[in-house]
Order: C-alpha cells, then sequence, then structure tokens
C-alpha cells in the first residue's frame, strides 16, 4: 500500500465518522492517523546504524573462474532491522546475487556470494545498495554504500603440451643447453667449487649438504623475442561467446603468451583491426600481468587487415625474432608479408 491510498482511507473514515457520529469509527480514523505517523518514523529508522563491508578473494581471474565475493552486514543501532535487501550495483555480465535479511540490534551476519567469469573484460563493482521500509510498506528507504572495486577477468589459459615455442638464437649463437660463465636468469645445475668461480655463485644449502663448496651453473639467456600477431579484423571474426572466432583466437594468444613467459621468453604482442597496437616484447610476471590486461578487454573490430599491419610493423623486428600468426583470416595477402 502506498502513502497517499492511506491518506484516502484515512480522509474517508475521518468524514464518516464526523458525519454520522460513530464512536468507532472516529476511534479507526485516529488508529489509522496514528499507524500513518508511527511508520514515517519508524522508517527512518530502518537505516540507523548499519554499515557494509564487501571483500573479494582475488582483483582478478581467468574465463570460466568462479569469484568468491564476502559480505558483512553490522547493525550498531539499537534498534533491529525486521527486513533488509542487500544487493550490489555492477556492469558484471550477470547481475549479482542480492539478499533479503533480518538482524538484531547490534549484531553482525555475513555471507557469501560466488560469481563465475563469463566473460572478458574489465568490471566494477559497487556502490552496494541498502533497501528497507515499514512493516507495512508505506514508506521505502534505500542508501547507497560507496564500495567500488574493480575486477579483471582474463582470457582462458590453457596448456599446450603438444606444441613447441618456436627456435631462438642465444648469446655468441650457441644454441639451448649451453653453459654460460655468465650469471643469467636460468640455473642449470650445481658443481662443484673450481678455482676463479665468483662467490655470489656458490650454492650453500648445496654446499652444506656436501660440505663441500658447489657453485651454480647458468644457462645462456634466449635473446630472439617472440612476437604475436593477433589477428582482429572484424571482417573475419564470427560467432558468439566463447565458440566465437575471437574468443577462440584470443584463448591461443593468451596460452602461447603464458608458455613463453614460463620459458623465459621476450614476449611482445602486436594487434589490428581498428588501429594496429604495439606492446614490446618483455619477460617476467609484470609482462605477463600487462600483456593479460590488454588481452583482457581486446575485441574484433575494424577493417585494418593482417597484411597491412605486418608491412607496417615486420621491419621493426630485431634480427633472429621469432613471429607467431593467430588469425580466421582465408585471405592470402597477408603470405607474402609474412614470409619474407
Amino acid at each position: 500500500m502506498k502513502p497517499w491510498h492511506f491518506g484516502v482511507l484515512w480522509l474517508v473514515l475521518f468524514i464518516v465518522a464526523v458525519s454520522t457520529g460513530v464512536e468507532l469509527l472516529s476511534y479507526l480514523s485516529y488508529l489509522v492517523l496514528f499507524v500513518f505517523i508511527a511508520m514515517s518514523i519508524l522508517s527512518r529508522l530502518t537505516l540507523e546504524g548499519l554499515s557494509v563491508k564487501r571483500t573479494i578473494g582475488q582483483s582478478y581471474a581467468h574465463l570460466g573462474d568462479t569469484i568468491e565475493l564476502a559480505y558483512e552486514l553490522t547493525n550498531d543501532h539499537w534498534l533491529g532491522k525486521l527486513w533488509l535487501e542487500v544487493f550490489e550495483k555492477s556492469n558484471w555480465p550477470e547481475p549479482l546475487t542480492g539478499r533479503v535479511l533480518s538482524i538484531g540490534g547490534h549484531k553482525t551476519r555475513k555471507w557469501k556470494v560466488l560469481a563465475k567469469a563469463h566473460r572478458r573484460g574489465r568490471f566494477r563493482l559497487g556502490p552496494i545498495v541498502l533497501r528497507s521500509g515499514d512493516p507495512f510498506g508505506l514508506f521505502a528507504t534505500e542508501a547507497r554504500i560507496p564500495s567500488e572495486a574493480l575486477l579483471l577477468v582474463y582470457p582462458r589459459v590453457v596448456q599446450l603440451p603438444f606444441w613447441t615455442l618456436p627456435g631462438s638464437l642465444l648469446e655468441g649463437n650457441v644454441l639451448t643447453g649451453q653453459r654460460s660463465l655468465q650469471s643469467t636468469s636460468m640455473v642449470m645445475g650445481i658443481r662443484e667449487y673450481r678455482p676463479g668461480d665468483a662467490m655470489n655463485r656458490i650454492h650453500w644449502p648445496s654446499s652444506v649438504r656436501h660440505r663441500r663448496l658447489h657453485v651454480k651453473e647458468f644457462e645462456l639467456d634466449r635473446t630472439a623475442d617472440l612476437w604475436i600477431y593477433l589477428d582482429l579484423d572484424g571482417r573475419w571474426h564470427h560467432g558468439d561467446g566463447e565458440d566465437s572466432t575471437e574468443e577462440r583466437a584470443v584463448t591461443v594468444a593468451a596460452s602461447v603468451v603464458r608458455k613463453a613467459l614460463d620459458g623465459h621468453r621476450n614476449v611482445g604482442l602486436v594487434t589490428n583491426g581498428n588501429r594496429a597496437e604495439v606492446l614490446h616484447p618483455d619477460r617476467g610476471t609484470k609482462q605477463f600481468g600487462k600483456l593479460m590486461q590488454y588481452l583482457a578487454e581486446v575485441h574484433a573490430g575494424g577493417t585494418r587487415s593482417l597484411q597491412e599491419t605486418l608491412v607496417e610493423t615486420l621491419p621493426r623486428l630485431r634480427r633472429g625474432a621469432s613471429c607467431l600468426l593467430i588469425t580466421p583470416s582465408l585471405d592470402r595477402a597477408w603470405v607474402r608479408p609474412a614470409s619474407c
């Protein structure tokens, strides 16, 4: 019932009571007026002393992962709340599950919400909305808690056990597996100390265990870059969801990035579509996060062809670099510049 419905009811009762002189109707009109005023006051207290906090189990996830959101509602007021609706505003692909509950005075309620990542992208959570009102539903109250959070959904990363990275040259044109006198990022093994070995190469746990000095041997760093060309020309991509060519191409790119970085390779990324985007090669977890953030938000579109992008960017690549092309295009025009 809306407030004006209650007002019309009271006005009718009051007019009839005055015109007929029936005391029962007068008492009813006073009762209706009292309930109206009491509910108005009570509705203003329904959100007093309430606070809510939300914590996210992780700041990023991969496509298909389940994210856990934990909520904690606290009532610092002496008056209990008969009913509360708690839900969250966001641009998440699906509405996040809300909760309708009651809470006593000076009490705390906790619950969890599981949200599955069905789409790549950058999503904003918040604000958290609290809704309540009086028992008769005459007066509704609402409060928005500014609890903003950012959640990144990266592409799905799959294992590639039967695919090997393109070959690369090492320092001095030596192939993989050669030992290096220099300290690099890859430890190849442990051997006994020899005169002239640097002290910072001593592996103390092995030295203590064998009661003789042992030093670490390093493998030569791979210096050739791996460039991934991801074709996002909108004319060639079809389908929706995870079965679309766009999602498949991004998944392949993300999986190759993961495997290449795990193999201590420098990885760069080039995309086309609206325009050529170039992310220069690097290695390590920082580069992985940078490339994953980019792939989380990238989408097919535009008409810039893979051929144009190859002609523009290939001359900039360092000598000895490897290139991997990911495209659904059946156009043979990009074959010639890719083979140069």
